[in-house]
């Protein structure tokens, strides 16, 4: 009778998730200066809410990202050099990898890869589902709706797949862990399930580098060029 029983319940479960509605709640920081580099990046703190007719609104998960206005910083005067000696931590990365120091453009194999027609850049940190909303692919949602609000005058849109187990902050972290509850295994696997996620919805690898990078210009296009040659495997 047991074994008969369990069915019904996951069914239950399934038909109870299929009524969420899932929405996203943006804090958006930025300094008050006047013309120095830290007013172009603005960091980008989304709360993912999901409401059910039993439950109501409650925390599904969050997203983090920084929307750098590269172009912005150009044509109010700061130089290309200037600008990347003054963005510190990872987005300085992005910066080395993606443009020239000397001009503040992209470089030439960037350009010619991703045909970028505007400079800022839209970062995306990470985006954190709790575990009884996966599966809804609120996740994937959420991360077009912030490039839909964000990325308008962005070329690109960039991340760094990195699983959050792994991270410093969060590994030493254990109510953050606990609430996650991210699956248990090895570091290696988790970071290759992440990019094949990434890639799923468009981004592609940046050589080695870890960065993986969309185009807002050519988006749609390499997504659908790269269902087309899977489905040819």
């Amino acid at each position: 009778m047991q074994t008969g029983k369990r069915p019904a319940l996951r069914t239950k479960e399934i038909e109870s998730k299929a009524n969420v509605v899932a929405s996203v709640e943006f804090v958006v920081r930025a300094a008050l200066h006047d013309s120095v580099e830290d007013d172009f990046v603005h960091s980008i703190a989304g709360r993912i809410i999901a409401e059910t007719q039993n439950r109501g609104e409650e925390d599904a998960g969050q997203i983090s990202a920084s929307l750098v206005q590269f172009g912005e910083a150009l044509d109010h005067g700061i130089s290309a050099e200037r600008l990347g000696d003054g963005i510190s931590g990872d987005i300085s990365e992005y910066w080395e990898h993606l443009f020239d120091a000397e001009t503040g453009y992209p470089k030439e194999e960037i350009q010619n890869e991703f045909e970028v027609v505007d400079l800022d850049l839209l970062i995306i940190d990470y985006v954190a589902i709790y575990p009884e909303y996966r599966g809804l692919r609120i996740a994937e949602s959420v991360i077009y709706r912030t490039i839909d609000i964000f990325g308008t005058g962005c070329g690109l849109v960039a991340c760094r797949p990195w699983p959050l187990q792994f991270t410093p902050s969060v590994a030493d972290d254990e109510g953050t862990l606990k609430r996650l509850a991210l699956p248990n295994v090895s570091k290696g696997e988790a970071i290759r399930k992440l990019r094949s996620y990434w890639s799923h919805l468009g981004f592609w690898p940046l050589g080695n580098t870890g960065i993986y990078l969309l185009s807002v210009s050519q988006r749609g296009c390499r997504a659908s060029s790269q269902d087309s040659a899977k489905s040819l495997q």
